[in-house]
Order: C-alpha cells, then structure tokens, then sequence
C-alpha cells in the first residue's frame, strides 16, 4: 500500500498541468507516493497530452470523468477509492519547490491532531500569496476589511511561522486519511469556492486542527481553471460559497449581517472607482457593472 497519495483535478490545463506534475516528479519518487490525475472532461488536450509524456510512469494514473465533477464532487471520487494514509490535494496550477511535499508530510507527523496542513503560497514573482484566513462569519469579516482592525485578520498576517489556523486556501491540502473519514468528506453543493472552508470548519469542530507550514511553499498561479469560465468575474463566484458557509454554519442573522456587510463593501469600492477611474481600469471589482452583479448575487 502506498503511504501517500496526491491527487490534482483538471479541467483545460494545457497551460499548467506539465509544470506541476514536473515539479513532483522527483518528490513522488523519493517518498514512493503517487500522483492520482481526475480530468473532468478536458477538451484542450491537457489530459492526453500528460499521459503521453507520463503515462509510463509507475507512480502516474490518469481517471477521466463522464462529466465534470466540479472540484467537491471530483475530490471525494477519488479520495474515496484511496487507502492511503496521507492524501495530498492540489491543485493543476501550483508548482512545488523541492522537498516541499516531504515537509507537509513531515508536519502532519510532528503535529498528532492536525488533520490538514498547507504550505506557504506563493506568487510566480516569488511574493507572498496570502492563504491563512479566518472563518468567514460577519464580525471576522468586518475586522478583516477595516483599516485600524486589520493587523488582527490572519489574511493579513507576516505568514512566518508554523502555526494552527481557522483555514487555509486550498490550493494544496495534505490530509490524514482518519480525519478526512472522521469529519466527513467535501460538501459536494458546493461547486465552486469555500468547500474547503466547510471541510476544515468541521475539522475544526470536530476536534482536528489545520497547521500553517511556510517552510514547504508552493507557486500558485490562481484561478487558472475558473478564468476559462468566469473571466475578469471570478471574484464573482465567491458570494454563494459564502451565503451557504453561513446558511450551514452561521448562527441566526448571519446571512443577513453579511449581506448587508457585503453590499456597503462593495458600494464603497464603487465610490472609489468612481473617483479615481485608474482604479476601475486596475481592478474590475471598483467598476459599476461589477457592483451591479455583486449586489444580484448577494441578495438572490
């Protein structure tokens, strides 16, 4: 039985999937782990075009969907037909620097509770991406958007130090079988976006604790896959993750605190893209049109 498992989900990677399958290669074969691909039903080539060059690889599998899965549903697939004792989750745009696989494994096994642990993400620039994150209810959300409460937000943070957190970006996620089977496993009515804030909010109460590992770090392009299919909007797609993190976990009036919360954000950004039109052709999100679309998706 292989001890350790990583699974990445595709869907149109032609532009990324080889870098990051490049970038484990080695590190599958030092640990004897294996690299398990789900192509949800590519129609760039992507899925071909990695078997062709690793196909003949022993730590290499390719499982191609009848139809696309989404991320939830695709990850538990084949989560489920795994025995292994650790299973790595990542994504198709991130390269691993070398040995980082080794040091998440290595930091579930210093911490005995923690159920999950991720790396330090980072630009292709090699700057900071911010991934550590508070769970998403109002009154975090409030300290995390205000000037003079900011500093307290784990978004914010220096990302120095190895340390238990809320959450974390799941661009790469290495879990423990057991704690996976103990929680349960993806919300899979979530599509796109927060499903692995529920997962590691029910880690959370269930006991397991999720870990901050900067030592192992990871390029993380973001949002190559949801571009394809959102564009510029893609922000967009965070709203209804939100609203149903809170419908399912949020105490009463949580849903309606953030929408309130979240319409006076982005009316604000308004205001400033209006005042400043260099902000409107930098950033989508300070645009009239964007404001409309938030405001229908957060009040639907």
């Amino acid at each position: 039985m292989n001890r350790i498992t990583v699974i990445t989900l595709n869907w149109n990677g032609a532009e990324v999937l080889h870098d990051m399958i490049n970038s484990l290669a080695p590190q599958l074969i030092e640990l004897q782990a294996r690299l398990i691909v789900l192509d949800n039903c590519s129609t760039d080539g992507s899925d071909r075009a990695a078997f062709d060059e690793f196909g003949g690889e022993p730590w290499f599998s390719l499982i191609r969907a009848e139809r696309n899965l989404g991320f939830a549903a695709g990850a538990n697939r084949v989560i489920n037909n795994s025995d292994d004792e650790i299973l790595v989750l990542a994504n198709n745009d991130t390269v691993f620097t070398p040995g980082s696989l080794k040091l998440l494994v290595d930091a579930l096994e210093r911490h005995p509770e923690a159920g999950m642990a991720g790396p330090r993400l980072l630009w292709p620039d090699g700057s900071l991406q911010p991934s550590m994150r508070d769970f998403p209810f109002p009154g975090k959300l409030i300290r995390e958007h205000l000037p003079f409460l900011r500093k307290k937000a784990a978004i914010h943070s220096l990302h120095l130090k190895e340390q238990k957190v809320d959450w974390l970006v799941g661009a790469v996620m290495a879990f423990r079988r057991k704690a996976l089977f103990d929680t349960g496993l993806f919300d899979e009515d979530y599509f796109f976006y927060h499903e692995e804030t529920d997962l590691q909010y029910r880690f959370h109460r269930s006991g397991w604790e999720v870990w901050f590992v900067p030592a192992a770090s990871v390029v993380h392009l973001e949002g190559v896959a949801a571009r394809q299919i959102f564009g510029r909007e893609t922000w967009l797609r965070y709203i209804p993750g939100k609203i149903r993190f809170l419908r399912k976990h949020g105490r009463y009036g949580a849903v309606t605190s953030f929408r309130l919360l979240m319409t006076l954000l982005h009316f604000c950004r308004m205001l400033v893209g209006l005042v400043e039109p260099g902000k409107r052709k930098q950033d989508i999100r300070y645009t009239v049109s964007y404001y409309r679309k938030a405001i229908r998706l957060i009040w639907k």
